[in-house]
């Protein structure tokens, strides 16, 4: 709870000033993108109003994992020392977790502004409040399926994986292995049930599901229902080692039951995948997770230093295994499609792609088609038997590419600039005065010289129990013992205790040249540096 080193309106308004900012920033970059890259007005065409949003929902993508990455570092440090005992502990964690769920969260009602100026109606709901709550409640439910896999994966990285002696365990290492690989395969949809993120599916629906599945030779065990009433999002999804199918509220008010039928038959082609197709998509997940997790635990105990070079090299193992995964995901999607056409219809197909297609104004043909899980939609509707004319040229991308990685270097550079413009040096505590310390704790509520900067700024005012105070909570924060202990030879000596002051200011001066000589070999040696206390002069004659 809140001490006398810190005025509790600084305690509590960091962190909800943090939380505010996480929860507006998105509308700000938003509405910056679209100045960029959007027309002032959409047009009514579905074509021509998926081309000109393309661009926008590029940056967009740039931005939103940018500002989740800026969201989640700023809330790591804004609790600061009253609240955590340490910087990287868990109470920490939590609240920069927080932080990045509420930019997660706030960037839906953002991108609203894609729509601006368009005459067609952004979602079934009515009016703008309801279609942003309703948005937000997406998000909100789309956290457990995402965090399941990365909370599995990180209770399996605090399993004995390394001895004290540090050499490493193997059956611990394995078994965080096969937990990293169940978390990734079942996590996330049981906390997404479990939290009823997900729910049971209507019977109507359910039975829909099952009668595909029942063609593909397989039983569902679970036919669920993701709720979007309200929110532009038709979607369904198979996950086959689950024996699972996830389908939302809006793609059953959007397509009429023989559509539904067809993109249900689509998701239970999935299900008749061979297994070693499953294997290879948790594969990839899997490696990510546990080298993230596990594998840096395992390289910081064995050789500390090294977690960046295993960081990398998980890195560089994925980065194949997800360039052949896209390849086998899209022949996937075209068996699916296939089965979908042979189990219930072509038209009936091809007309739930272009429903699909115009409520989310998404350009038929994307040009990333190296780069995405799916087929393009032109080619999609054309197996279909459709004949749609000459195959679109894809939507330019490049100006939101461009706009979001600038907006996102702005994003970036906020932090990196309040940093540099507040630092205080280790070393000039005494003089940095209490506006400087205070706007610097502001910014890293970690940082012990500016701690220590408002003990002496106390101190300077007479108010000796509040230096004291904020003494030892420098210390507590990491402050060299050096330049703590020269404070405290001023409190002594600003008290009358001139011998324990005079004691205090040479062991203070041991210290730092203990400070400097352990720096390390190869670290330039500065001796001197010390600052005299005043009051160890004024009042003790100290020199003399």
């Amino acid at each position: 709870m809140p001490s006398a080193a810190w005025p509790i309106e600084e305690v509590w308004a960091r962190p909800l000033v943090t939380l505010l900012a996480a929860a507006l920033v998105p509308f700000l970059t938003a509405r910056i993108l679209g100045a960029l890259v959007l027309p002032a007005k959409l047009p009514d065409d579905p074509t021509e109003a998926a081309r000109a949003v393309a661009p926008f929902r590029t940056g967009a993508v740039v931005v939103g994992l940018v500002q989740v990455q800026v969201a989640w570092t700023v809330g790591a440090t804004a609790l600061g020392p009253t609240w955590v005992a340490r910087p990287d502990g868990a109470g920490a964690a939590a609240f920069a977790a927080l932080t990045a769920i509420v930019a997660f969260v706030m960037g839906a009602p953002a991108r609203a502004v894609e729509s601006a100026g368009t005459r067609a109606p952004l979602t079934p709901a009515s009016g703008k409040r309801a279609s942003a709550l309703a948005q937000i409640a997406l998000r909100l439910r789309a956290i457990p399926w995402l965090i399941g896999p990365v909370l599995a994966a990180s209770a399996s990285a605090t399993l004995p994986l390394v001895s004290e002696t540090g050499a490493i365990e193997p059956a611990y290492v394995l078994l965080a292995l096969v937990l990293t690989i169940a978390g990734a395969a079942y996590a996330g949809p049981v906390l997404s049930v479990l939290t009823l993120a997900l729910r049971p599916a209507t019977p109507a629906v359910g039975a829909l599901a099952r009668r595909a599945a029942e063609r593909e030779g397989t039983r569902l065990a679970l036919v669920l229902r993701l709720p979007t009433h309200g929110v532009r999002f038709a979607n369904a999804a198979a996950i086959p080692w689950a024996r699972t199918m996830v389908v939302t509220d809006h793609i059953v008010d959007l397509l009429s039951e023989i559509e539904l039928e067809a993109v249900l038959a689509h998701e239970a082609g999935h299900l008749s995948e061979a297994p070693w197709v499953s294997a290879c998509r948790l594969g990839v997940i899997s490696v990510v997770l546990f080298t993230t997790t596990s594998g840096t635990v395992i390289a910081e105990a064995v050789s500390p230093g090294s977690t960046s070079i295993v960081l990398m090299a998980g890195l560089a193992l994925a980065a194949p295994m997800l360039l052949a995964l896209l390849g086998l995901a899209r022949r996937m999607e075209e068996r699916a499609d296939e089965r979908a056409r042979a189990t219930v219809s072509a038209d009936a197909l091809a007309d739930a792609l272009l429903a699909l297609s115009v409520d989310a104004r998404a350009p038929l043909v994307t040009g990333r088609r190296h780069a995405r899980l799916h087929p393009d939609l032109f080619d999609r509707i054309c197996a279909c038997g459709r004949d749609l004319g000459p195959r679109p040229a894809p939507p330019p991308r490049g100006a939101g590419v461009v706009a979001g990685v600038v907006v996102a270097l702005g994003l970036v550079a906020i932090p990196a600039v309040l940093e540099a413009a507040t630092r205080i040096e280790p070393g000039s505590e005494p003089f940095a005065g209490p506006t400087a310390a205070t706007w610097r704790l502001r910014v890293d509520p970690w940082d012990p010289s500016a701690m220590l900067s408002l003990a002496w700024a106390a101190a300077r005012q007479d108010d000796r129990g509040i230096a004291a105070a904020r003494l030892a909570e420098a210390r507590r924060m990491g402050a060299h013992e050096s330049d703590a202990m020269e404070l405290d030879a001023e409190l002594l000596a600003a008290d009358g205790h001139c011998a324990e002051g005079r004691a205090r200011f040479e062991e203070a001066l041991a210290e730092r040249a203990r400070e400097r000589f352990a720096a390390g070999a190869w670290e330039p040696l500065e001796l001197g540096g010390y600052h005299l206390p005043p009051s160890l002069v004024s009042e003790c004659g100290y020199g003399d």
